[in-house]
């Protein structure tokens, strides 16, 4: 038997010849070609059903539609290329103010001058005398379009605010589980009703003051830096990665160990606690809960009365997304490599010196060991980042304004306060910095707005208790976290905004302080609950923890953590802000705007009169005297007749404008 030749490997048997695949790409048959040019089943069925409507928005008759609001899109593209404000102010009226461009300019050289202290030009203080009235009058204009703006444009206003408090929801979860911690989950029902400051007034008129200031000690970490100002790269990269570093936990210190008191009856009110006393009712995202401990010695008249820090509010709005976000930069500053920092132990030492260099500091770690991580998997998260208390130690005095100036007639309040450093400028901790805000703009294309109560209070509190000369709030958009303006912040220039807009007095507010305080004195020792409800909304309820349950009482980690915390109460609240006439941006300083003015009229030509030459008209004959005094009569009847209408004219037109004076009186008024 021959044997049979060797036909070679099986997987090539049965092939075709070569010349199938020695075909161009293009060839109809190829089978490459076929399947690149394969039409989806699915994608044809959805074509025939019906045109597109992914091109048709697109037309010459149709605007595009932005898919986040349902909105016509305002712009269509952006330039990223350039560094310039990309907003514009939503003029729906198409109004224009009363002053040229080159008078709003020679005015924002002024502001700007002011705000930086620097020396007026003359010539532009010129026109800035001259152009008071006109201002003056646009100003209130201006006010009354932006409030109409933000009472219409609400929800799309606040839109951006939904991320944020998505990542404040996170952060609230984390920080509830460290305070609920060392917090037994008691019942607790109503004891008594405290009037709130408003209605603590004195029989006899009088004022206090904050006197004999002194830092105690400072414990935790805080930051070595001599000036205080954000950067726009930190800000993108907040705006990023915001529930990444809002969601990173703090690790909050310890109540320093107070010294020996000298008085016999003492108070411990840290900031955020002062700062409930003094604003309840007058926002919907502050805290509204709060732990208090009336301490006495057996067989003496010594008290201390201790105010808890209070628990995160659960109603989000201004003051919630400025908080986390001040969390968030707090943690993304705390990453290694970012600044010095100076570490004090619990008696208030220092640990190291900065200056020295440690593995620590450094932003790269040469000694560490790669370690390889799957795609899907998340990288290890962030340490816990360090804050830092400071204790301090003042006086609050209180004396009638009739009576002499003796050591009898005055009543004092020892007070101790923690207060959370935004940074240090020596290396010792000594000096620290007065306060630092980050603030955001939520109508950036308008100006920049006022401050709210809460935050000139806190401001104002900051820099006297830490006798600092000028505090930092940092201005930040809402919409994509672009700075705005670094502004300055002085003693005098914040009790001028709380007496100019909020008709407040720092020596009345703190004798209010001084008259609740004194209603402490009859309240038995023991653990209470301070909390405001909306029912009542000019009392504080004192409640205090039974042993069993009643249908009067509450648990305590129910009520704090039943509601996650959401945005509802404050969208349906007529809050507002006015815009400031005194803050300059950079959106004023780009399209040289004054703040709280209209745009000017770029279209608008000047129009050049003429002397017109009268026509010389032919000499007419004479005409019947009858027919003359017949025209005679009638001209004189239509004169009065028209002189009839302006009068009355004048007197609507008179009316209309004493209507609009009240209007306007009635929404200043707000």
């Amino acid at each position: 038997m021959e044997p049979s030749l060797y036909k070679g490997n099986a997987i090539f048997q049965n092939q075709p010849s070569y010349k199938v695949f020695n075909k161009s790409f293009e060839h109809a048959d190829d089978s490459f070609y076929t399947y690149l040019n394969e039409v989806n089943p699915e994608v044809l069925r959805q074509e025939l059903e019906g045109p597109s409507t992914v091109f048709t928005s697109y037309s010459n008759h149709t605007a595009p539609q932005d898919p986040r609001t349902q909105q016509p899109a305002s712009e269509s593209t952006r330039d990223h290329s350039s560094q310039l404000l990309h907003y514009k102010f939503p003029n729906v009226r198409e109004k224009h103010s009363a002053l040229n461009r080159k008078q709003q300019a020679a005015c924002v050289r002024v502001l700007l001058a002011w705000q930086r202290n620097e020396r007026v030009p003359e010539e532009d203080f010129v026109i800035w005398r001259v152009t008071e009235k006109k201002r003056c009058t646009e100003y209130q204009m201006f006010q009354k379009d932006v409030h109409d703006y933000e009472t219409t444009q609400r929800e799309q206003l606040y839109a951006p605010l939904k991320r944020i408090i998505q990542a404040y929801k996170v952060w609230h979860e984390r920080r509830m589980k460290q305070l609920l911690t060392d917090v037994p989950n008691e019942c607790y029902v109503t004891y008594s009703g405290l009037p709130q400051l408003g209605q603590c007034k004195s029989l006899n008129p009088q004022t206090a003051s904050v006197e004999d200031v002194k830092l105690l000690r400072i414990v935790g970490q805080v930051r070595l830096c001599p000036e205080l100002q954000l950067k726009r790269e930190e800000l993108m990269t907040l705006n990023v990665r915001l529930g990444r570093y809002a969601g990173i936990e703090t690790i909050y210190p310890a109540m320093p160990m107070l010294p020996e008191p000298e008085e016999c009856k003492i108070f411990v009110l840290p900031l955020e606690s002062l700062l409930m006393l003094l604003t309840t009712g007058a926002y919907v995202d502050l805290p509204t809960e709060m732990l208090l401990t009336i301490k006495e010695t057996s067989g003496s008249d010594c008290r201390c009365i201790e105010f808890h820090e209070p628990f995160p509010a659960r109603n989000c709005g201004w003051h919630t997304s400025g908080l986390l976000l001040t969390q968030a930069y707090q943690v993304y500053k705390a990453q290694p490599g970012e600044d010095k920092w100076l570490t004090f132990d619990q008696n208030g030492r220092l640990k190291h010196d900065p200056a020295l260099p440690s593995a620590a500091n450094l932003s790269v770690d040469l000694q560490m060991d790669y370690k390889l991580q799957q795609v899907d998997m998340e990288s290890t998260a962030m340490e816990p980042a360090n804050s830092n208390i400071a204790m301090i130690s003042w006086c609050l005095s209180s004396q009638g304004d009739d009576e002499p100036a003796a050591a009898d007639s005055r009543e004092e309040f020892q007070i101790y306060s923690s207060v959370t450093l935004a940074a240090v400028s020596d290396v010792q901790g000594k000096q620290p910095l007065g306060c630092h805000f980050i603030k955001l703009e939520n109508k950036p294309d308008c100006g920049c707005e006022i401050m709210s109560k809460y935050e000139l209070l806190k401001a104002w509190l900051q820099l006297k208790l830490l006798q600092a000369d000028v505090g930092h709030c940092s201005r930040v958009s809402l919409r994509d976290f672009e700075p705005m303006l670094e502004e300055k912040l002085t003693l005098a220039a914040l009790e001028k905004t709380l007496h100019d807009y909020y008709n407040t007095s720092m020596p009345q507010l703190l004798s209010h302080l001084c008259e609740f305080l004194k209603l402490f004195n009859a309240i038995p020792a023991g653990q209470y609950l301070l909390r405001t409800s909306a029912k009542h909304k000019d009392k504080f309820l004192l409640c205090k923890p039974i042993q069993e349950a009643t249908p009067q009482s509450f648990k305590l980690h129910e009520l704090l953590t039943g509601i996650a915390p959401s945005d509802e109460c404050f969208l349906s609240q007529s809050s507002y802000l006015p815009i400031s006439t005194t803050l300059c941006s950079r959106l004023h300083e780009e399209q040289q705007l004054l703040p709280c003015l209209f745009p000017t009229n770029v279209k608008r030509q000047p129009v050049k009169r003429r002397n017109k030459v009268p026509a010389i008209e032919p000499r007419r004959q004479p005409l019947n005297w009858r027919i003359t005094a017949q025209k005679e009569a009638q001209r004189q009847k239509t004169k009065r007749a028209q002189k009839l209408r302006a009068k009355a004219k004048k007197k609507q037109v008179a009316k209309n404008v004493e209507n609009a004076d009240k209007e306007l009186d009635k929404f200043m008024g707000l």
